[in-house]
């Protein structure tokens, strides 16, 4: 729940349709420099607090893909 347990637009909670998003961009490439997803999201458990929310967000499937094509990221 670090980083709110829900959707930061729309505020659904479901954990089944929630993502995390990278908040300027360039989650792939970020996620390409480590072995796996699993060494990836370990690397996020182990962030700071600040560090973790000034970085990433929780949004559902639909923000996620919406911001993806408001901000040209797809």
């Amino acid at each position: 729940m670090r980083l709110g347990g829900k959707c930061s637009v729309c505020g659904i909670d479901d954990f089944r349709c929630l993502q995390i998003d990278h908040i300027h961009g360039g989650g792939s490439k970020e996620i390409r420099g480590f072995r796996d997803t699993y060494g990836y999201h370990v690397a996020l458990l182990r962030l700071p607090e600040n560090e973790l929310r000034a970085k990433y967000q929780l949004l559902c499937a639909n923000c996620n893909w919406i911001k993806r094509y408001e901000q040209n990221e797809t």
